[in-house]
């Protein structure tokens, strides 16, 4: 908690810092702590007439719809989140500029688990392994997700998936 409030005094638009502060508020039952800090950086997320979602800023979206939820506000947090599947739509889902797996995160907030779970299904068929560890397993946006049989088989697949690959690594010599 503490790196992350560094993180954020260094840069105030840290993503990681924002979502570690985002949890700890909401496990705290502070969705309005959460929701002021996002104001802060990202007020059109907030705005009262009609927020706006461009660029990279639908992963801050997903991140603030959580928290619109916790707070009660569930109609605020669909708009949003309805806004960031337009956004990414444009973009790929591999790669630096990819949106890996943010659509998986906005199917599981507005409460389409089926939907989610088939949307990861495609994402790991089609190669997505970004930060797989921290996008599905420490992913509060996936809570609902966490406990689907499925989901845990998609998890289980990859673990194993990823120990294979560093068995070949450390068979290559390249680990010490």
């Amino acid at each position: 908690m503490k790196a992350a409030r560094e993180f954020l005094k260094l840069d105030p638009v840290n993503s990681w810092g924002l979502t570690v502060l985002r949890d700890a508020d909401l496990d705290a039952g502070r969705a309005d702590l959460a929701l002021a800090r996002y104001q802060k950086v990202y007020p059109e997320l907030l705005a009262a007439d009609d927020p706006t979602v461009k660029g990279f800023a639908y992963g801050q979206a997903i991140e603030v719809a959580l928290a619109l939820i916790e707070a009660g506000n569930s109609e605020r947090a669909d708009l949003l989140l309805n806004k960031s599947r337009a956004a990414i739509t444009v973009e790929p889902r591999l790669g630096y500029a990819g949106f890996g797996v943010s659509d998986v995160e906005i199917y599981a907030l507005l409460g389409k688990k089926q939907q989610a779970l088939a949307t990861l299904r495609q994402a790991i068929d089609e190669g997505w392994r970004a930060f797989w560890w921290m996008a599905l397993k420490k992913n509060r946006n996936l809570a609902s997700l966490h406990e689907e049989p499925e989901f845990q088989a998609m998890i289980a697949e990859l673990e194993t998936e990823m120990a294979g690959q560093l068995a070949r690594v450390r068979a290559m010599g390249l680990t010490p």
